[in-house]
């Protein structure tokens, strides 16, 4: 059984800017998160 580790995430406000988006899927994989959610108010 996997346990889901995760919450939401809003990455089009750093999409002008791909070093910020590297880096929180950096941290995002060194948390072991393994779900987020994306394009909720989308």
């Amino acid at each position: 059984m996997k346990i889901l580790h995760g919450g939401d995430y809003f990455p089009e406000q750093w999409l002008d800017q791909p070093e910020v988006l590297e880096e929180d899927f950096a941290l995002l994989k060194a948390a072991n998160i393994n779900t987020i959610t994306v394009g909720m108010f989308a």
